[in-house]
């Protein structure tokens, strides 16, 4: 019965029609009373639509509303979802704990979501880097790389490369990342691998002193922008910070600090925390430069 009430509901979902799935669930909701699998989907609709916290509401609704007669698959679908959605929204704590019981239930309570183990420990580096806990991050990105090629996930093996590799060389440790971009560089097949790739290697570069090799890589992505291409604030604002970082140690200030505002901005309209703080921190080295040469 309730898999006939939510075939339309599941249908938007995996159209990814957000819209319609949540004016489908909010009907639901009003005329039978909601199952796990219902708030989930719910919830689901909720994130599709950039709603946040209503998401986290029902994915939280879900997990308490789970019984004995529900598949054991679907506490991990929660926990799993449940994760996503608290690290959007910045509650790191919740996602660890969360990314965590799913990993550590995997294989007792659904194996059957085994393919999911890559993306969970993906999903755990990403949320460890956010609570500064770099060793943690990149253990479980190492993780993340030996799932994926388990399962010969190439494109999610390409972004754990990818991802590794810039943690590696923010944190004074870019030896170690050139294996992995060398490695990522021969699994690139869309333009987001290929924007990520001369992020990767712009940074790079510009801890191994390459300055023009670096201003090039980012200049590639400001060109594809320019083109019209798919660039998202995100990643122009990775670029202009990589770019202002090269014109600091260049010397030239007056460019490193206009490259700053920018990456500020393009931040800001990501409304990405971590990259506003890569974009604030380098405007103040850039006025301790000047104070120094006042």
């Amino acid at each position: 019965m309730e898999n006939n009430q939510l075939s339309s509901l599941l249908g938007y979902i995996e159209t990814r029609q957000w819209d319609k799935a949540w004016q489908e669930f909010e009907r639901l909701h009003n005329d039978v009373p909601p199952s796990a699998r219902m708030l989930l989907m719910g919830s689901h609709a909720a994130f599709g639509r950039r709603d946040y916290f209503r998401a986290r509401h029902f994915a939280e609704k879900a997990l308490t509303t789970l019984n004995a007669a529900d598949p054991p698959k679907l506490t991990g679908q929660i926990r799993f979802h449940l994760g996503m959605v608290t690290r959007k929204i910045g509650d790191t704590h919740v996602a660890l704990e969360q990314f965590q019981l799913f990993l550590a239930e995997l294989s007792s309570k659904y194996p059957e979501l085994s393919m999911g183990e890559g993306q969970a420990y993906f999903y755990l580096a990403l949320t460890l880097r956010e609570r500064r806990d770099i060793e943690g991050a990149v253990n479980a990105y190492h993780q993340a790389i030996a799932c994926f090629r388990r399962d010969e996930l190439s494109s999610s093996l390409c972004a754990a490369l990818q991802n590794l590799a810039w943690l590696l060389c923010n944190s004074g440790r870019s030896s170690e990342a050139v294996d992995h971009l060398t490695e990522s560089a021969t699994l690139c097949t869309t333009t987001e691998d290929q924007i990520h790739q001369a992020l990767g290697d712009a940074l790079l570069a510009c801890t191994q002193g390459k300055y023009t090799q670096a201003a090039a890589h980012c200049e590639s992505i400001f060109r594809r922008a320019e083109r019209g291409e798919s660039v998202s604030w995100e990643e122009k604002s990775q670029a202009a910070w990589v770019a202002g970082m090269v014109a600091l140690e260049q010397g030239n200030l007056e460019s490193s600090a206009a490259l700053a505002d920018i990456a500020l901005t393009f931040a800001t309209e990501a409304k990405d925390s971590r990259l506003m703080n890569d974009a604030s921190s380098l405007r103040r080295s850039i006025h301790m430069r000047k104070q120094a040469g006042a």
